[in-house]
């Protein structure tokens, strides 16, 4: 699979406390005070979670923050443009909040607020921040792992936002419909809050075909039989140079079907690992996705 799916999919599982530079939180009544290089002070503005409309600003209607809890139906064509491919006008996202009962593709988790001037490479590195102990409790404190979650998708404000001075960054999740992050999204009827951790079967990644990671497959629900499923962990290995193809075949292998020994009838699955390209890898930490399908027929329900 291409690097920005590991990538949205390991953001999504979320590691605890990241540190935020320059920057405080902007959460759901668990609000997080995170490091900055200012002690000047940013005002946290309370939200609630399913907030379905915001006011309009009095100063030339120029819409008002974003808050957590917020739903958008964010069309495809502001969400072809992550990752390195970004252009500049993909960081605007004009798209109107909405009721998050009504279909929608994207909820705001966090919004960060720097407490220094707000540029667009200050905006692209605060990603980073977006994973902080609050968001992790609104998505219910899911378990790490790669899942369909798409995490964070970022946008900060228009020109006519930030000439209003607005300084902000808008974290929002989405759920992935297919193996390549990040368009389309799964539209959703409901909000997210709560439901990650609580559900985490439904956010496990499955396909109706064998895998290919030459191209994007759209993805099925787990909690029904499929043919092939993404295993939540990934394997790792840390070498010195980028391994020959033996190896990470033999290791790959082995380290995946190391994973489902233990399962109902294990030795029906077939368990193979996908490697990071040695193109997209520059170093450090080696991660392969590990899917497993049967010899025979589909893999039963996800409980």
């Amino acid at each position: 699979m291409e690097k920005p799916v590991r990538a949205a999919a390991l953001l999504a599982t979320i590691a605890m406390g990241v540190a935020c530079t320059a920057c405080t939180s902007d959460a759901s009544s668990t609000a997080v005070a995170l490091p900055t290089r200012s002690s000047a002070a940013v005002s946290s503005t309370p939200s609630s979670a399913g907030a379905s409309s915001t006011p309009s600003s009095a100063a030339d209607d120029v819409p008002p923050p974003p808050e957590v809890g917020q739903c958008r139906n964010t069309p495809t064509t502001r969400l072809a443009h992550f990752g390195a491919s970004r252009r500049p006008g993909d960081w605007v996202d004009k798209s109107p909040v909405i009721d998050c009962s009504k279909t929608h593709t994207m909820e705001t988790i966090e919004v960060i607020k720097p407490v220094v001037k707000l540029t667009l490479a200050l905006a692209e590195q605060l990603g980073d921040s977006c994973a902080t102990p609050a968001a992790i409790n609104y998505l219910g404190n899911p378990d790490r792992g790669i899942s369909r979650i798409a995490y964070p998708l970022l946008y900060w404000p228009s020109p006519a936002q930030r000439a209003a001075g607005q300084k902000w960054v808008r974290c929002d999740i989405g759920v992935q419909a297919a193996t390549q992050c990040c368009a389309p999204l799964a539209p959703q009827t409901a909000s997210l809050h709560g439901k990650v951790g609580a559900d985490q079967g439904r956010f496990q990644i499955c396909i109706g075909e064998l895998p290919d990671p030459a191209r994007s497959q759209r993805l099925t629900s787990c909690k029904r039989p499929h043919r092939a499923e993404l295993l939540p962990t990934p394997l790792e290995l840390n070498p010195a140079k980028y391994p020959p193809a033996a190896v990470l075949e033999r290791t790959g292998r082995s380290g995946c079907a190391d994973m489902v020994k233990d399962r109902k009838a294990a030795d029906g699955l077939v368990a193979a690992a996908y490697w990071d390209p040695k193109s997209q890898w520059s170093g450090g930490t080696l991660f392969a996705q590990c899917w497993i399908t049967r010899k025979a027929g589909l893999l039963p329900p996800i409980e």
